[in-house]
């Protein structure tokens, strides 16, 4: 089965208690209406947590900001069958979408952004809690087959996501030595597994980039009355990226595992050697962002593994 491609709604929001009390007050029944398309497949949303400091590359950054990181960035993953989808989804469910997402503009301090992209490579484990891991691994020891990692639910584990813009012509050199420090990475304590995604465009309707007619008539209401022109300013594809940018999604039992983990590109000369291969294709990056799911459907794990 093809594996899905994943929208990428981000924002960055007021660091309050009322943006958490919205994000988790609104962002289900957006996931409920965005259920009405048949080509959806899951979605897992996020909340930023911190930045790793990149050896003091980044020196004013924390592993741990919760409490100091203002604006606080927000990310909602929702995952489709075709890119296709997500766009007819934005175009049958626009005045629903519209209502809600303007529920939460007051918190709103950058963005909605909403770029996608498709998954050149992954290994995730499906989630499961734990009462779920004796039978799990049990069968799979009994069936003689390697034992997964363990991927707790959302709240329990943590996201790094790692942000490259690639030099012209070196996307495959990039991908083969990303994919091979992945792989490496399956040794260090704690680390859960991995997507490479590439991305392919932008949703204009999703990024609430409409027509100019229709970005007037957003700014004219609170919501009551979605606009008329529903039309966006540019078509999907056209909004991939020159050059190419990649998100490597990143998942770790906890953020000590996290900050050691990857700290293993610096002070391990294995992993250095192989990051190296990586570093050579960059034009920019690479900046991690750790982040904690905070709602999720984990159903699309098993379309991805179908």
């Amino acid at each position: 089965m093809p594996k899905p491609f994943i929208a990428i709604n981000s924002a960055k929001v007021a660091n309050h208690p009322d943006s958490f009390r919205l994000f988790e007050s609104v962002g289900p029944k957006v996931c409920m209406v965005t259920a009405n398309h048949s080509g959806f497949v899951g979605f897992q949303n996020h909340v930023q947590i911190g930045v790793f400091p990149m050896g003091g590359r980044y020196g004013g950054a924390e592993m741990d900001m919760r409490q100091t990181l203002n604006p606080l960035g927000i990310r909602q993953y929702t995952m489709w069958k075709r890119w296709e989808d997500h766009e007819e989804m934005h175009v049958q469910q626009f005045d629903s979408i519209f209502r809600l997402c303007s529920s939460c503009l007051g918190m709103v301090i950058e963005g909605p952004w909403e770029p996608i992209y498709e998954i050149v490579s992954s290994d995730l484990p499906e989630n499961m809690a734990l009462t779920d891991v004796p039978a799990t691994l049990g069968s799979q020891f009994m069936a003689g087959q390697p034992v997964p990692a363990v991927s707790m639910p959302y709240g329990q584990r943590v996201i790094a996501a790692s942000e490259h813009t690639i030099i012209p012509g070196m996307e495959n050199a990039f991908e083969s030595a990303i994919e091979d420090l992945m792989q490496m990475f399956k040794k260090a304590p704690g680390f859960l597994g991995y997507m490479v995604l590439k991305q392919i465009g932008a949703s204009a309707i999703g990024s609430l980039q409409l027509t100019p007619e229709g970005i007037h008539q957003a700014l004219q209401t609170l919501g009551d009355y979605p606009p008329r022109a529903q039309a966006g300013n540019f078509e999907t594809l056209q909004a991939a990226p020159t050059p190419r940018e990649y998100v490597v999604h990143m998942e770790w039992q906890d953020l000590a595992t996290a900050q050691f983990g990857i700290s293993r590109v610096v002070v391990n000369t294995r992993y250095r050697a192989q990051h190296d291969k990586v570093l050579k294709t960059l034009i920019r990056g690479p900046y991690v962002t750790l982040w904690s799911p905070m709602m999720e459907d984990t159903s699309w794990r098993e379309y991805l593994h179908s």
